[in-house]
């Protein structure tokens, strides 16, 4: 046994491990469970009982060698990698930061369908104060509309805005007509939460101002709209409706895009004729 433990001294002082590959190899070889040195301990069994506690500081002492041997090595490895000088003309390495969230891309969609056609972009804050959110609007203090919205009130004067139509007020205080603009965002309403509806979502208002402006213009735009998020086969009615904050007022439907409007589809059962409830202008 004695023998052995040297045998296995002079290979380890004599092994060369100056890079990664051999460094592994020796680590493989001497210092894991199924190594030289763990099977010279396992041999220890048999070794007469008055021998095994010099053969066993023998093995203790071959082992701190090896693992002595090994910790130096990447030390000096460690050592010579942060002495070498940093190139700053490669590139970084690639930080993904996660994927955007659905409603995110279909409202990106939305705004570039509008931007192709003249529109801008105009954003107001979430936090809005009562001039701007109802009465710039015409909603006096005792209106129907402002019931309809159960509003978050922070003050009495500032609400959580209950629609992004208060953005048109803060782009006409500073901007004169035509105007053609798409105001997206959040906005609340204190409602019960549930699987369909939630105290916020997103709403994209939006206006155009101009000479010879009717609701033939209207109609136009919210078709190129329809027909370029949900396909160009997309036929869109328009139903007359009452809302106490517009006049005049209508809903538009957007034939279901999985029956093509034939009403064959089972979530159409409540829609006649296989349309789908879509948005108020």
């Amino acid at each position: 046994m004695e023998d052995k433990i040297l045998a296995l001294q002079k290979e380890i002082e004599a092994a060369e491990i100056g890079t990664l590959e051999k460094a592994e190899s020796f680590k493989n070889k001497y210092v894991v469970r199924k190594g030289l040195i763990n099977a010279l301990f396992e041999e220890l069994k048999s070794i007469p009982t008055e021998d095994r506690k010099r053969i066993g500081g023998l093995l203790n002492a071959l082992k701190e060698l090896a693992a002595h041997k090994l910790a130096d090595n990447t030390e000096i490895k460690s050592q010579t990698k942060s002495q070498q000088p940093s190139d700053l003309t490669l590139p970084g390495d690639v930080f993904l930061a996660g994927s955007r969230h659905p409603l995110s891309i279909v409202q990106s969609r939305i705004v570039r369908t509008f931007q192709k056609i003249g529109y801008v972009v105009a954003e107001g804050p979430e936090i809005e104060d009562d001039w701007h959110n109802f009465t710039a609007l015409n909603f006096e203090p005792h209106h129907p509309a402002r019931e309809m919205q159960d509003t978050f009130f922070i003050t009495e004067d500032f609400v959580l805005r209950t629609h992004c139509t208060s953005v048109q007020v803060r782009v006409l205080e500073k901007h004169k007509p035509p105007l053609r603009v798409i105001a997206p965002g959040r906005v609340y309403r204190n409602e019960a939460v549930s699987a369909r509806a939630h105290c916020f979502f997103h709403q994209i208002d939006g206006f155009c101002i101009d000479k010879n402006i009717s609701f033939s213009d209207l109609k136009q735009t919210l078709q190129h709209f329809t027909q370029t998020l949900f396909g160009s086969d997309t036929q869109i009615r328009l139903r007359p409706s009452y809302f106490p904050f517009t006049e005049i007022s209508a809903e538009l439907d957007v034939s279901c895009l999985i029956c093509k409007g034939e009403g064959k589809d089972v979530q159409c059962v409540n829609i006649p004729a296989g349309w789908k409830l879509w948005v108020v202008v």
